[in-house]
């Protein structure tokens, strides 16, 4: 193993929770909250509680049988595993300028280089999964790619191997929140409705739909929008008590307390028309970010690929990832997709 691989793989992962965690909005909350996790297994199965005993209660006088019946409460939602990695590569003009020259030729610390680009490739990357990467159409269960909050919250698509249907009444329970009534019994979709970015709006959307039935603390919602959208709700904030200005820029994430609620600032989407018009209202505890213990972010060794048929006189490693986003009660969250 070379002294770069040593080098790169220690300060790499030294700085991993600091520098991609710490620094990715969503991520950050995760972590803050032990949700990141570390597990193997073939799929990603939790059981999750689809109804409740309300209905068994029985209101009787003393001359009527007491009734005995059963629901079934429980449901086993799979995910699976997705797979990404970042490669490290260095050619043969690299390896002489800054491994085996002097200090006085040194150009730049290769492994220095090479962790912070690998730290700031992953840092984006996670971004981009969280958010579909800028796409309204829900990464599949079986897709390629890491599945994201709009495949969780999207209305009327599969998520964890059960199907949704609003206009059918299948696993009402298992749909994004809806922001037109608080209740699980609506006939059609209003999350593309288009509504205006106020805070009565933003009380109306946590306290008046669904998340209003599962949110045991403000505390838990996390709301994400872009840096237009979040000027706007803290302008109109200002002036209330309900205004927190502290903890505004913490490790990459802007961020504002307003009425009660962590509001989030997002760059990335502000890089799309689409994305501008996008809100994320999410119930951090139900959300988790699982990596495989194997390959949480794995660093290989550099291996000079010029002894390969055809190949080059450079080195390449790879940063490999093997994990994927979950949640485990969408009816907790919300999606809406065209705000101003």
């Amino acid at each position: 193993m070379s002294d770069l691989t040593l080098a790169t793989r220690e300060l790499f992962v030294r700085a991993l929770i600091n520098e991609v965690h710490m620094k990715t909005p969503v991520v950050e909350e995760l972590q803050r909250r032990n949700q990141v996790m570390y597990r193997g297994g073939k799929y990603l199965e939790q059981l999750v509680v689809k109804g409740t005993m309300e209905g068994l209660v029985q209101e009787y006088t003393v001359n009527q049988a007491l009734t005995d019946e059963k629901t079934e409460m429980l449901e086993k939602p799979r995910w699976q595993w997705k797979y990404a990695q970042l490669p490290l590569r260095y050619d043969a003009d690299e390896a002489t300028q800054n491994i085996s020259a002097g200090k006085e030729e040194q150009l730049l610390d290769l492994a220095d280089f090479l962790a912070s680009q690998g730290h700031d490739g992953m840092r984006r990357w996670l971004c981009k999964m969280i958010f579909n990467s800028g796409s309204t159409t829900a990464v599949a269960d079986g897709g390629t790619k890491f599945q994201s909050a709009i495949s969780a919250l999207d209305h009327d698509t599969t998520y964890g191997t059960l199907s949704r249907s609003i206009s059918g009444g299948t696993n009402d329970w298992w749909q994004g929140a809806d922001p037109a009534d608080l209740t699980q019994s609506i006939t059609s979709s209003s999350q593309d409705t288009s509504y205006n970015l106020t805070i009565y709006n933003l009380r109306k959307w946590v306290h008046e739909s669904d998340i209003a039935h599962y949110m045991e603390s403000d505390d838990d919602l996390y709301v994400c929008m872009c840096p237009t959208l979040f000027n706007k709700l803290r302008a109109e904030a200002e002036s209330k008590i309900e205004y927190n200005p502290g903890q505004t820029q913490n490790n990459f994430v802007t961020k504002a307390k307003i009425d009660n609620l962590t509001c989030v600032s997002v760059p990335y989407l502000q890089t799309s028309s689409t994305m501008k018009t996008w809100l994320f209202i999410l119930n951090m505890k139900y959300w988790f970010l699982y990596l495989h213990r194997d390959r949480n972010f794995k660093v290989t060794d550099f291996k000079w690929q010029g002894d390969q048929a055809n190949g080059y006189d450079r080195w390449l490693a790879r940063i490999m990832v093997k994990g994927n986003l979950v949640c485990n009660k969408p009816n907790s969250s919300m999606w809406l997709s065209a705000i101003s």
